[in-house]
Formats: C-alpha cells, sequence, structure tokens
C-alpha cells in the first residue's frame, strides 16, 4: 500500500475496499441465485442441490455487505492513496506484455509465444541497464523453449499447443519423410 502524495495517486484505498465489496457481493448474488433455481431446500435424499451453494453465497454476500459499511466507517482513514500513477505504470509494464503472450498464444503456439516473451523481458531489461546481448537473449529464449519440447513433448508425452505454425513445421516433417 502505497502512501504517496494525493497528486500522484491513481485511485484511493477507500474506492478499491467499496469496490471489491461490491463485487464479491455481485458473486455472492449470483451464487445465490443459481441455487435457488438448483433447489435449496430440503428433499427426501437430503438436501437438494443448490442447499450449501446458497448458504456459501449468503455468506460471501454478508460479508460484502460487512465490508462496505466498514469502509464507509473508515472513510477517513482510507483516504490514502491505494496505487500511485507511478506504481500502476510498473504493473501495466508487466501486465500489458503478459496478456500479449496469452492472446498470442492460439495464433502462435505456446513455443513462439514463449520464445518472443522471454526475448522481450530480457531484452527490455538489457535497455533498463542489464548488460544482454543478442546472442544471449537467443540463446536462452530459444534455450528455454527447447527445454519446454524436450520436457513435455518428447518426455512425459505431453504435448503442448504448437499452434498453426508448429502443425505447418509438422506437416512439412512429415512430407520429408
Amino acid at each position: 500500500m502505497s502512501h504517496s502524495s494525493h497528486s500522484t495517486s491513481l485511485v484511493g484505498t477507500r474506492w478499491v475496499e467499496l469496490g471489491l465489496a461490491a463485487f464479491t457481493l455481485l458473486i455472492g448474488a449470483v451464487v445465490m441465485f443459481g441455487s435457488i433455481e438448483q433447489g435449496i431446500g430440503w428433499g427426501d435424499a437430503g438436501p437438494e442441490p443448490g442447499y450449501f451453494p446458497f448458504y456459501i453465497g449468503l455468506l460471501l454476500a454478508t460479508a460484502s455487505v460487512a465490508n462496505g459499511v466498514l469502509t464507509f466507517i473508515r472513510w477517513k482513514p482510507l483516504s490514502i492513496s491505494f496505487v500511485s500513477r507511478g506504481e500502476f505504470r510498473q504493473v501495466l509494464s508487466v501486465f500489458i506484455p503478459i496478456a500479449l503472450f496469452v492472446c498470442a498464444m492460439p495464433f502462435t503456439g505456446i513455443y513462439l509465444a514463449s520464445a518472443v516473451f522471454i526475448a522481450w523481458f530480457m531484452w527490455r531489461d538489457k535497455v533498463r541497464a542489464k548488460p544482454y546481448g543478442l546472442i544471449m537473449i537467443g540463446t536462452v529464449s530459444i534455450g528455454a523453449v527447447l527445454a519446454s519440447f524436450l520436457i513435455f513433448d518428447l518426455w512425459f508425452k505431453v504435448p503442448l499447443d504448437a499452434g498453426p505454425l508448429g502443425d505447418l513445421i509438422a506437416m512439412a516433417g512429415r512430407s520429408l519423410k
């Protein structure tokens, strides 16, 4: 939790507390509503399918309301910054490449996406002060992908999704045989 000044604050702690209370209240309400559709009573064979989930949703919703009330009670002490703009930029500098990595995997497969992901972070650190050369970046990123292929595909016999590019390489390899 940051105690940075309000001028660089992106969001205050009180708003995060209220947002989380509202979000968990919504989850509790959805669980309770879904449970009611399944039946929350007691039948001949015991509890109906929604019985236990309903009460778990009820507990979650009750705790969420309590957290919301506590946030209003502690409104003044919660005026501190939850995250500053600089801290949020640091989070985004990791989150955005991870999101792109996940979005790229269905199209490139895990191997190419992983090699680019590892190379990107090593290159970024090189730019930010670490002395990684291009040979080192290439060796580590390709080595990590090769190790993953050997461990999962060959040794454990658990193939990872190679994506369209991997399928193309596999087809080309089969046609050469």
